[in-house]
């Protein structure tokens, strides 16, 4: 490259017919060949004129490590401890919970690390059954001296406040004690932001006969991402909440088709199938015999076929769901998006389910550490970020935060970041 080649360039040598007047030196003709050699020296190898293209990076997928027999033993030494102390043992029982899934879960060579501690949890904890003393408590209250509209309204007016406060303790705290290389995660978001949205969505949902509850969800949603940090990494959705909706939309009406198709085939089966007369004493036709084995043959394979059916439609419509809150999310780093990606067939969500179903049947849900365990490996190896993100450049940004009280009143409310 001309840059990086000598300020003086040697000229050619001239030809010996047109300069035998001034021969050069032996020395002279020696310097011309070493800077002929330095010019060739400088000029790259196709090698080094590759570095300053675009490496292709594939893309960064976490892995999980996790043990189903390690995690048993941890569920239930927790689930006994937790009937000794009337659950007050609870806090300590999710800090080691969390602490385990989070040690087994790599990104990048690392592993990341859950900080939270039991004592900061069972004060979250405290607050948490205060919280749900008041609003049940006067609930009762209000029932009890007949005021029904102000136990309805105490009930449901508590809840409405409730929410997003879980909402936002659950993100604050978990991604607040939550660490990679020492890279903590961060959630910069107001309580009163959230608040404010979520109490308009709820109006708006009670005035659509709760048709804009897709777009409340998509709403929270987007508000939570753009406010998370991993170091000095934030992040975006960008999904509508009317694909939300139609996604919804479309699996209500699959489910509909498929209940009123069994009931087309029963009535079908009531007035023409084989073995209806026997339902009809002979010589009455007021009194019902018992139905025959055909029948209840037929009325076994009808409730199988819905089971079988809507249970398929929930499961499609859970893997399209998954699949537009990952592919709609984006991270930004070193000024530009990287996204991600869910790499999941229904096929291979229809199969984890069915063998999930049978261990929780067959083990009566004794098994439910392990099919935790089988859905963390299932799913986390799925997840990519483009290849493009460099997890070796992310900074330290976050500050500390230890208030876990929306952490369990996430849990009182099934709240849980995903």
């Amino acid at each position: 490259m001309t840059e990086n080649l000598p300020n003086e360039i040697p000229s050619e040598p001239e030809d010996d017919s047109q300069s035998s007047g001034n021969n050069l030196m032996p020395e002279e003709n020696s310097d011309a060949d070493n800077s002929t050699k330095i010019s060739t020296q400088f000029e790259p190898t196709v090698s080094e004129k590759n570095v300053t293209k675009p490496i292709y990076h594939a893309p960064w997928s976490p892995s999980f490590h996790g043990e189903g027999s390690k995690y048993f033993v941890i569920r239930l030494i927790n689930a006994i401890l937790q009937v000794i102390t009337f659950n007050f043992y609870y806090p300590w029982a999710k800090a080691e919970k969390l602490n385990y899934l989070y040690e087994q879960t790599e990104f990048a060579g690392s592993r990341f690390k859950f900080h939270g501690t039991g004592k900061e949890m069972f004060i979250g904890y405290l607050k948490m059954l205060l919280i749900v003393a008041f609003i049940y408590g006067g609930f009762w209250w209000a029932k009890g001296n007949e005021w029904a509209i102000l136990g309805f309204l105490i009930l449901y007016g508590g809840l409405i406040v409730v929410y997003p406060l879980a909402i936002h303790g659950t993100a604050k705290y978990r991604l607040s004690r939550t660490s990679w290389r020492g890279i903590f995660f961060g959630y910069r978001g107001e309580l009163g932001e959230l608040f404010a949205k979520f109490f308009l969505g709820i109006l708006l949902s009670f005035f659509t006969l709760g048709i804009y509850w897709s777009w409340v969800q998509v709403d929270l949603r987007r508000y939570v991402t753009q406010h998370i940090r991993f170091g000095d990494t934030k992040f975006d959705f960008t999904g509508k909440g009317n694909d939300l909706f139609w996604i919804k939309f479309k699996y209500v009406a699959f489910s509909f088709v498929a209940i009123v198709v069994a009931m087309i085939i029963l009535i079908f089966m009531g007035a023409f199938g084989a073995g209806i007369s026997n339902m009809l004493k002979p010589d009455s036709t007021d009194v019902l015999s018992a139905p025959s084995v055909g029948i209840i043959l037929w009325l076994g394979v009808i409730y199988l076929f819905l089971i079988v059916v809507i249970g398929t439609i929930a499961l499609m419509r859970q893997r399209e769901i998954f699949q537009f809150y990952a592919d709609n999310t984006h991270a930004w780093q070193n000024e530009q998006w990287h996204g991600v990606r869910l790499n999941m067939t229904f096929i291979d969500l229809l199969q984890l389910s069915i063998v999930n179903m049978l261990l929780m049947i067959l083990t009566l849900g004794i098994a439910t550490p392990f099919v935790e365990i089988r859905n963390l490996h299932f799913m986390i190896p799925r997840l990519e970020i483009d290849g493009t993100f460099d997890p070796d450049s992310l900074i330290q940004t976050e500050s500390d935060y230890r208030d876990a009280m929306g952490e369990d009143v996430g849990d009182w409310l099934d709240i849980d970041l995903a």
